[in-house]
């Protein structure tokens, strides 16, 4: 399959053309994973008929491929190479339909012994891992009260006990077993960093704005934490949090204030102070040891920001020739009922405008490996639309998580023309997905021959292809 390369914030093919990339998430995230049941699927006619539907009915051209460290190595120094060459087989089948691959090695929470709705590091790789914890509401909330989380995270990117070289090791020993899989484009190394210190006070400063700019009420939740029984520590905040909105009435305007494009931007302001630490002493040490043991010069290497960069808190490494930012964001009710009727385009504008600053800073392309989400109902889907908006309006490749192709709603949005490969720079993208017309502008500044040509995605009609014409270049298609 055709290479690429990074040229400035573009992503060009082998013969100098733009590329965009459109795709979606597919995760096992799962402590043990039978290598029989997945080369079941693999073998399956509704695997078949899943590549089909997503290549040439949603013109999907990548797909970030996310597993775990635990299965692939259950015991400490055993790999199950089994499991390894189904996957490999997997990412072969999707090649052979003109399917790219980001391999992404998932966690969240660092690992499942720690929290139920944790994955990523096998048991073995966690000091101290006892009693697996639930969360109230959330799955997310290990992140921010629960300091076994947040020691397996600090033992990680301290590397004690040798835990992230053993992880170095694993993805090594990944990498090299698949290395005549020709469609994988990168490698993605750690799902959502998360900083090993100041988590909490970093969850609890946003929550101490947001209580402050929505009900001016000065709070000092970090003493709710005092006695160290933090699950009722954490249960005891959210009544005093709930005791401030008090009524429907305040709740709204919760909802209302926060809404605000500056009041959310306030609520965030200044937190990079507990994040840059992290991102300079820890993440881009780690980042360029992957890049320099794992990577090489024909792939790429997918960074992400730390996890609260996902709202837009300012975020920055450095980067070498062929590294790409992979960034999320979500709403802050994504995994709640509330991302139906609450879900804010301001909000999300703020965040995806912050991580256009960090990448004009950075100066690399982006491929956005998480965003997304759904919920009962379809409100949101004027949410989804409005992102898919802003992607165009940056011109960024984008991954889709959570993508349910029986959703006909969520279908009519996602499922739109994009540029796949353009002759050239594009200059505007955009679609109108009410009236259904697309626009796409560009300029080609060379002569690519005769038998190199624009191609775009188009519903219904698969890729169509432009001659590659000098000049200024416009087309609009009705779909």
């Amino acid at each position: 399959m055709e290479q690429f390369y990074c040229d400035g914030m573009k992503i060009r093919d082998s013969v100098g053309r733009e590329r965009i990339f459109r795709g979606i998430n597919i995760c096992w995230k799962v402590p043990h994973i039978s290598a029989e049941k997945v080369l079941e699927l693999v073998e399956s006619e509704k695997f078949l008929n899943f590549i089909e539907t997503t290549d040439k009915k949603l013109g999907v051209n990548i797909i970030r491929l996310g597993v775990t460290w635990a299965p692939f190595e259950e015991e400490e120094g055993k790999y199950n190479d089994e499991l390894i060459d189904v996957f490999k087989k997997y990412i072969q089948i999707l090649g052979e339909h003109g399917i790219y691959v980001m391999l992404d090695m998932h966690q969240d929470l660092f690992a499942h012994c720690l929290c139920k709705f944790g994955d990523g590091a096998p048991k073995w790789a966690v000091a101290n891992c006892k009693k697996q914890q639930h969360p109230f509401a959330i799955w997310a909330e290990g992140y921010f009260y629960m300091q076994s989380v947040q020691n397996a995270f600090n033992n990680f990117w301290n590397d004690r006990n040798g835990v992230q070289t053993k992880f170095v090791n694993m993805w090594s020993h990944v990498k090299e077993r698949l290395s005549d899989c020709d469609n994988i484009i990168g490698y993605d190394y750690f799902n959502e960093p998360f900083i090993h210190e100041n988590g909490r006070k970093t969850f609890l400063t946003i929550l101490e704005n947001v209580t402050k700019i929505t009900f001016d009420r000065d709070m000092d939740y970090e003493k709710y934490f005092a006695d160290g029984k933090e699950k009722k520590d954490f249960a005891r905040m959210a009544l005093k949090i709930a005791s401030i909105i008090k009524s429907p009435a305040g709740l709204k305007k919760l909802f209302t204030v926060m809404d605000s494009k500056e009041n959310f931007a306030l609520a965030v302001r200044g937190l990079e102070k507990y994040t840059e630490p992290f991102n300079k002493e820890y993440y881009q040490p780690f980042f360029d040891r992957m890049s320099r043991e794992v990577g090489c010069e024909d792939q790429f290497n997918f960074f992400e920001h730390n996890y609260y960069s996902n709202l837009g808190i300012p975020f920055e490494i450095s980067t070498k020739a062929n590294d790409i930012y992979s960034p999320h964001a979500y709403d802050i009710f994504i995994d709640s009922p509330l991302y139906n009727k609450y879900s804010s385009n301001n909000r999300i504008s703020f965040i995806l405008d912050a991580i256009r600053e960090n990448q004009l800073k950075m100066n690399v392309p982006v491929l956005f490996g998480e965003w997304g989400g759904g919920a009962p109902g379809s409100d949101w889907i004027k949410h989804i639309d409005f992102i898919m908006g802003e992607f165009e309006k940056y011109h960024w490749s984008s991954i889709y998580w959570g993508y349910h192709i029986k959703n006909k709603q969520l279908e009519r949005v996602f499922n739109r023309p994009y540029p796949v490969a353009v002759c050239g720079d594009i200059t505007k993208i955009h679609t109108d997905s009410e009236k259904r017309i697309f626009t796409l502008e560009w300029q080609c500044s060379r002569d690519f021959g005769e038998a190199v040509m624009t191609e775009v995605y188009v519903p219904e009609k698969g890729i169509v292809k432009y001659p590659a014409v000098i000049g200024d270049n416009s087309i609009i298609i009705e779909y």
